[in-house]
């Protein structure tokens, strides 16, 4: 009887080793990346068009945050880790097909809104479609690629995140100055629609051809024992069990994950107004805010994360504590005076040279906060712990961050009135981060040790 079981075991075994060393991989990693790609600029779209829907529906900057970050947060992060256990006991090409489906459909929809409310509710249907890709894409490259070249295949899913943000703005850009000058987007039975309009729907549209190179994407044989055998019960019971570690321990983890948080609204407290400062204080118009940006992020982004890495594994190779601590309380120290520079600069040129400095600065900070929540966690809670410092992150960062920043620019005056309210949030960020970090980067490493024993 067990005869048949361990032969049916080790045919499967010896697919996951032909998965493993064929160049398929390859185009799984890239078809993967490319889908990260349309993630991010369905996620960035919003911000390039950020002053013509302001005008459009006469919105006031509180409802533009929201718009901008809570309203994509909501469901991105309740979704993240439930779907998570999804991708372990279920087709994750399908999963990451229906998630695409969801968030460009509601891209396109929001073309077609007349009203906040309306809008809003697209921006929760986005997030709520790209919860699943993390979790679904990290799950197929880990059973595709080795672990001797793993990492190779995660970078090109990375490198998706910064194409993506990089093609939001500089391609966005271009395309929006050319519907400008066209007067808009005309559609057969529909009519004429307005340039920021015609941006949501042709952001939409963008994965068409991923979701047909989608369908070439093979989901892999699971390893015996693994949980789509064991079933959806025993992934919730070991997704209880890790965060009940993280409850036991968080004492420990507090510290981390409040400099975490905060890291994040350093970002897109910058990041998502980053359109409406260039507009606002500097008198670019949308189309070319965009396509600097883009310019920008494809250049500084990619740097600024090899850069970070580089200094993470040097610090700790000198034994330095609480090295990912130090280095995200330096870049919010960076990042307050970055973000000076960009909304008072006296000039287009040295505003633009101080936000390839505060990019440079946000992606600088994220291998810290990567590889600073797995070295606090034992081998076999990493993954929840992974998804739940994503969750919190995301909704920390674009929860709070753009919202904040909107709220409490309602409540200034003047052309600086945004730029002020920047750097008020910057300047409270580096308040909480900085005497945290320097507070906790010795029981840091105690908790990082023990968590390694």
């Amino acid at each position: 009887m067990n005869a048949p079981i361990a032969s049916a075991s080790a045919d499967r075994l010896r697919s996951i080793a032909d998965h493993e060393t064929g160049a398929y991989k390859w185009y799984v990693a890239a078809v993967l990346g490319l889908a990260h790609t349309i993630a991010v600029i369905d996620r960035f779209v919003m911000v390039l068009v950020t002053e013509p829907i302001r005008a459009a529906m006469q919105l006031s900057d509180t409802q533009l945050g929201l718009l901008q970050g809570t309203g994509f947060a909501i469901l991105y992060c309740g979704f993240a880790v439930p779907l998570g256990c999804v991708a372990d006991a279920t087709n994750r090409r399908n999963l990451i097909m229906a998630g695409l489906s969801l968030w460009s459909l509601a891209t396109i929809a929001a073309a077609f809104t007349t009203s906040f409310e309306t809008l809003f509710a697209t921006r929760i249907l986005v997030g709520m479609g790209e919860a699943c890709l993390i979790p679904a894409g990290m799950s197929l490259l880990a059973t595709y690629f080795a672990p001797a070249n793993l990492a190779r295949g995660t970078s090109i899913f990375g490198l998706g995140a910064n194409f993506g943000y990089g093609f939001a703005f500089l391609g966005g850009g271009a395309i929006l100055a050319g519907l400008q000058a066209s007067g808009g987007l005309a559609l057969p039975g529909i009519g004429r629609l307005e340039p920021w309009q015609g941006i949501f729907l042709i952001a939409g549209a963008a994965a068409v051809p991923v979701l047909i190179m989608l369908l070439w994407l093979r989901e892999p044989p699971r390893r015996p024992g693994s949980a789509v055998e064991k079933g959806m019960a025993a992934q919730l019971g070991a997704m209880r069990e890790g965060f009940g570690y993280l409850w036991a321990n968080l004492r420990s983890y507090a510290p981390f994950l409040l400099i975490g948080a905060m890291t994040a609204v350093t970002g897109y407290a910058m990041t998502s107004w980053s359109s409406s400062l260039f507009v606002r204080v500097h008198a670019m118009s949308a189309a070319d805010a965009g396509k600097l940006i883009g310019l920008i992020g494809v250049i500084a982004g990619p740097l600024g994360t090899i850069s970070g890495g580089y200094l993470l594994d040097r610090l700790r190779g000198k034994g330095v504590a609480g090295a990912p601590l130090i280095i995200m309380a330096g870049g919010a120290i960076v990042a307050l005076l970055t973000a000076i520079g960009v909304g008072y600069a006296p000039s287009l040129p040295v505003a633009a040279a101080f936000f390839c400095l505060f990019i440079f600065e946000s992606t600088f900070v994220l291998p810290s906060l990567y590889v600073g929540m797995q070295l606090l966690t034992p081998d076999r809670y990493r993954g929840v712990a992974a998804s739940f410092n994503m969750m919190i992150y995301t909704l920390a960062g674009l929860g709070l961050g753009p919202t904040a920043v909107g709220a409490i620019s309602d409540h200034l005056t003047g052309s600086k009135g945004l730029a002020e309210a920047v750097v008020i949030v910057e300047v409270a960020m580096v308040l909480i981060i900085v005497p945290t970090a320097w507070l906790a980067r010795r029981r840091y490493d105690a908790r990082m040790r023990a968590a390694a024993a």
